[in-house]
């Protein structure tokens, strides 16, 4: 409820505050239009990653049960024991219109081969790579559905705000301006009517 008086003063301050308001927002408005069509052009980005991601693992498994009848099950399960792959992950935070967005950051690479550079068995370096690849794609859909989550909070808020004022807060002032206006208004007209009255008494007298 806005507390105010039927004068002229706090009509033009109440004024100057809807003013500001419907700036704030036009302002609010533009930030959820540019949020939403961020957050649309990333899930595209994660749609397509999804995409590429299930071929990969369709293909990775496929390679594997191939790797199992070309070499065995024993020998590709002593294999998958050799950890010849490290990973570094790095968090930090990145700005988009003010709202701080995380950020990751990961590298993927080989620390060492297995004892032999060169397998014997094609299918099964087909395979680790193939499923390392799913590793990276998983990592890149992770990394990606993170921003998606933080600016859908972020435009979840906006459209809070700009709904409370579009619904409340400016309805609120403006009845407000109306009252006080129509107030004064009044308060003229009677005046005006006094005067009238007044100079017609003079004239009689």
């Amino acid at each position: 409820m806005i507390r105010y008086t039927k004068n002229k003063t706090d009509l033009l301050e109440l004024k100057k505050e809807l003013s500001i308001i419907k700036d704030g927002k036009d302002i609010l408005e533009q930030k959820r239009d540019i949020l939403l069509k961020e957050i649309l052009s990333i899930i595209d980005q994660v749609e397509a990653y999804r995409k590429r991601l299930n071929e990969v693992v369709q293909k990775s498994y496929n390679l594997l049960i191939k790797a199992y009848m070309e070499a065995g099950k024993d020998y590709v399960l002593r294999e998958s024991k050799i950890s010849v792959f490290k990973g570094d992950l790095k968090i930090y935070e990145k700005s988009f219109m003010g709202i701080p967005i995380p950020e990751v950051k990961y590298k993927v690479y080989r620390v060492k081969t297995p004892l032999n550079p060169v397998s014997e068995y094609i299918f099964v370096d087909l395979a680790r790579n193939s499923f390392m690849e799913a590793v990276r794609l998983i990592l890149e859909v992770a990394s990606t559905e993170i921003k998606a989550w933080k600016l859908a909070e972020e435009l979840k808020k906006t459209v809070v705000r700009v709904n409370a004022l579009e619904h409340f807060y400016i309805p609120e002032y403006e009845k407000a301006v109306k009252e006080i206006s129509d107030s004064l208004e009044e308060m003229e007209r009677e005046l005006l009517i006094l005067i009238k009255n007044l100079g017609s008494e003079e004239l009689t007298f």
